[in-house]
């Protein structure tokens, strides 16, 4: 990609003008506020411009329609709804100038830009031949009710976005995104009511190999209470850490009792999300032994999983690594105020999948991200070393590779082994990642781990709950983490 170095006031900034398209119109300066013309404009700057984002690929869309910001949504993928970047003006006015709005086929990115020799230059030299007219009007000048808008690219996912605030810039920057300098001038987006509800519940649950097999009336039970607690409890979203099942076999049975219960949860209009363990896979077979054949291959055997659990099951979905297959995804929520990205990551990952994931992560650098995966931590709470003698990439290299590397980072959550553990690391960006061990092998009750987090506190207080008896843990699996960094 070629870079091209321009002079931003007295620093050398860097443009990506394989992404940035043109980079060769005048860069707005953050200079002194103007007392003329850009004045007049600002109280004709009061349409919301809509920002969507399509989780496949990380394509924004900017829009004064409000029509087009719902249709986009429906139609054509733009799913994450970033509420109002920015107001601007829908129509030309003194003072204000058209914001270009172009297309990169190849590149699947938006362009904009109030300059019109960058348009030309990245129709011409970039990818961006489509063009699709003015978005919106805006300033080229400040003005004291105006504030800037920042535009951002990704080196990586070849992506254009806009920052207002300091948080949003700060954000993208610390998710690797080159920052271009002040593109132009709006006002800033009427905020919306605070967040009254900052409270609300996320459930895990750890391997339920041993419930299906033996007492299903436990899984059962559990999806129940939980159904009957949606509201008591404001959950909103429920994972699984792997192990759903325990075997396959001929008719399937296991997977038909967990699927069965789980449309409880269906119902109750619960969104889910699994990590899918060495158990839900054709590397076991009955008894717990290991099946005939490559056992690597076998691991990445889903058919049966993904027979009884489509992607179409998935309400929360928002993209996969392989299609049809729910193997590697992401899933997105809003609760407490916040957005939220849940990543369940196979077990003992290839490496296209932890790559893909990376992506994801980068693309989404506003979102509190939880991780679900089967392996991750010890009986001990240390970090597993192995890849289990038959996968491919150990839960330590994920961690150096994509857990650690990301700043919106918050939580990891895994089963596989011993009972409950936690640790709690920094990650390279400074954030710190709780990391929590949920497994039990539980046949005689059935452990659900409750995390309740409250965004205006900034806590999580988590405990280990077995609906079926009545009684919680009382094994050091309960605690409260306050202080928490929530991403804003």
């Amino acid at each position: 990609m070629e870079l091209l170095v321009r002079t931003w006031k007295v620093a050398a900034v860097l443009f990506l003008a394989g992404c940035a398209g043109a980079c060769g119109g005048a860069e707005a300066e953050e200079g002194p506020r103007s007392t003329g013309r850009a004045e007049l404009a600002c109280p004709g700057l009061a349409v919301p411009v809509y920002h969507r984002i399509k989780p496949d690929g990380g394509d924004s869309l900017y829009t004064v329609n409000a029509n087009e910001a719902s249709n986009a949504s429906t139609k054509y993928g733009y799913t994450e709804d970033r509420g109002v970047a920015f107001q601007a003006s829908a129509a030309t006015a003194s003072g204000l100038s058209p914001v270009y709005r172009l297309y990169s086929p190849e590149k699947k990115d938006h362009l904009w830009t109030i300059d019109a020799n960058e348009k030309a230059s990245a129709a011409a030299n970039h990818g961006y031949t489509v063009d699709e007219g003015t978005g919106f009007y805006a300033s080229k000048t400040p003005g004291d009710c105006l504030i800037p808008v920042y535009r951002f690219v990704s080196p990586t996912l070849l992506k254009h976005r806009f920052a207002t605030t300091e948080a949003e810039r700060s954000s993208l920057s610390a998710a690797g995104w080159t920052a271009e300098g002040i593109k132009f001038y709006a006002t800033a987006a009427v905020a919306p009511p605070e967040e009254s509800d900052t409270q609300f519940t996320l459930v895990v649950i750890p391997d339920t190999q041993q419930e299906i097999v033996y007492r299903p009336e436990l899984f059962t039970n559990r999806v129940q209470w939980l159904a009957s607690n949606k509201g008591a409890l404001d959950i909103r979203f429920v994972t699984h850490t792997g192990d759903m099942v325990d075997w396959d076999t001929s008719d399937h049975l296991h997977y038909a009792r967990a699927s069965d219960a789980v449309t409880v949860l269906d119902t109750a209009r619960i969104p889910y999300a699994f990590a899918i363990g060495n158990h839900d896979t054709a590397a076991v077979c009955q008894g717990g032994s290991a099946c005939p054949g490559n056992v690597n291959a076998n691991l990445r055997n889903t058919t049966t999983f993904n027979q009884y659990f489509p992607t179409s099951r998935f309400t929360a979905l928002a993209g996969v690594y392989e299609a049809g297959k729910i193997d590697n995804a992401y899933h997105t929520f809003t609760a407490g105020g916040l957005s939220w990205l849940v990543l369940n990551l196979e077990l003992w990952p290839r490496t296209g999948a932890v790559n893909w994931a990376k992506t994801v992560l980068e693309a989404h650098p506003r979102h509190n991200v939880i991780l679900i995966t089967h392996s991750h931590l010890t009986s001990s709470s240390g970090i597993e070393q192995t890849q289990g003698g038959y996968g491919n990439n150990s839960p330590q290299y994920v961690f150096d590779n994509l857990i650690k590397q990301y700043a919106n980072v918050r939580f990891v959550f895994s089963g596989h082994v011993g009972k409950a553990g936690y640790r709690e690391d920094t990650g390279v960006k400074g954030n710190k990642i709780y990391q929590f061990l949920n497994c039990y092998h539980d046949g005689a009750t059935n452990p659900t781990r409750l995390v309740e987090i409250d965004t205006a506190a900034n806590t999580a207080a988590t405990r280990v709950y077995a609906p079926m008896t009545n009684e919680e843990k009382q094994d050091g699996s309960k605690r409260t983490i306050s202080n928490i960094a929530w991403v804003r």
